[in-house]
């Protein structure tokens, strides 16, 4: 009965043996000094796949199509890494990011005579931050809230709804704004968007973004931003996005600026 028993088992076993679906990206996450960054959320970008380091900084996401790929790495407290690899279908490769510690930011109070906060650079962030009516929010920010599309960012956010949209990529979140005429006009490191001025794909190419749902709430230097209607992200209806709409307004940090 013994070997009866033991033959059933290793019978089982050949039958269930360790196999891997699709194509696999693994890696390890370390700091400048070699030691494992543990608990570094992993983005496999244009994918719906993420995963985390562990205690050795090890990670491995699998369940995807061959291809090449980009792969991001945030950990608060540190600079995202990214890479981009070539993985075959049912392949492997293993990667290594090398996370660098952020240099502490100062709130900056520079300020001009008119009360204005500088518009083309990350300073202005921090100053508008002491003091204007919207919600603030640094990269570390996005990352705790699981923000991936830059949809993703206006969830939960007073003001605004979020509807599925259909896109090539399968469908994507977009911000509406249920305040003022109903619209959202958006800036990119304090510009207004245009072909040479566009959104970013995605929520982890930001270091900041600031949003007034109010067009009230917009501060003086970005308040004619407010009636731009070539700066429109969206709208909730053609019939109120008229050209002298006062829309809410988003601002999105993809640099420090000068």
């Amino acid at each position: 009965m013994t070997t009866l028993a033991l033959l059933i088992a290793s019978a089982l076993g050949a039958q269930t043996p360790q196999s891997r679906h699709g194509a696999t990206i693994a890696g390890r996450v370390l700091d400048p000094g070699g030691n494992p960054v543990a608990d570094a959320d992993v983005f496999v970008i244009a994918e719906t796949q993420r995963g985390r380091t562990d205690s050795t900084g090890r990670f491995e996401i699998d369940g995807l199509d061959g291809g090449v790929y980009r792969v991001r790495v945030r950990r608060v407290g540190f600079l995202p890494g990214e890479q981009s690899t070539d993985v075959t279908k049912n392949g492997k490769v293993d990667l290594k990011f090398e996370l660098v510690p952020r240099p502490a930011m100062l709130d900056s109070v520079i300020v001009t005579a008119e009360g204005k906060c500088a518009e083309l650079s990350f300073n202005g962030f921090n100053c508008r931050k002491r003091s204007a009516k919207g919600v603030f929010l640094t990269d570390d920010d996005l990352l705790d809230r699981g923000a991936v599309e830059l949809g993703d960012i206006f969830r939960n956010v007073n003001g605004f709804r979020i509807e599925m949209i259909p896109t090539p990529f399968g469908a994507k979140p977009r911000p509406l704004a249920t305040t003022g005429a109903g619209c959202l006009n958006a800036l990119v490191n304090g510009r207004a968007i245009a072909l040479t001025n566009q959104l970013p794909r995605y929520a982890y190419e930001l270091i900041a973004v600031e949003i007034y749902a109010r067009p009230n709430d917009v501060p003086a230097e970005y308040e004619r931003y407010v009636w731009q209607r070539s700066a429109r992200q969206s709208s909730t209806s053609t019939r109120r996005d008229a050209a002298n709409a006062r829309c809410s307004l988003v601002n999105y940090w993809t640099s420090y600026g000068r």
